[in-house]
């Protein structure tokens, strides 16, 4: 009887140990689940982060609450099309341009 106490035992705390990583990669994963922004690999933030209704544009309604500024917005906003598109945002990033 001691012996499978002990199986079941080292079963079950195998299965929390499993369900726990398996949870922890998945909020990896996910993008927005971490903590902070998705970035890009300068560690800016990227599009995404931005874009919250996924149109591949950033309008400044979805900018100003991630807390970008509307003049940096205007600045960026080459075309003046009221949306940043991605070219304009990864400008951004570029020594000798602006940085929102």
């Amino acid at each position: 009887m001691k012996s499978i106490n002990s199986r079941f035992l080292t079963l079950t705390l195998a299965g929390l140990l499993s369900a726990a990583s398996a949870s922890a990669l998945a909020a990896q994963s996910m993008p927005g689940a971490t903590r902070g922004a998705p970035a890009t690999p300068s560690g800016a933030p990227s599009l995404k982060t931005y874009d919250s209704n996924g149109d591949g544009k950033i309008s400044i309604e979805e900018f100003k609450p991630q807390g970008g500024q509307e003049q940096a917005f205007r600045e960026g906003d080459v075309n003046q099309d009221k949306s940043l598109s991605s070219d304009e945002f990864l400008k951004k990033d570029k020594p000798g341009t602006n940085r929102y």
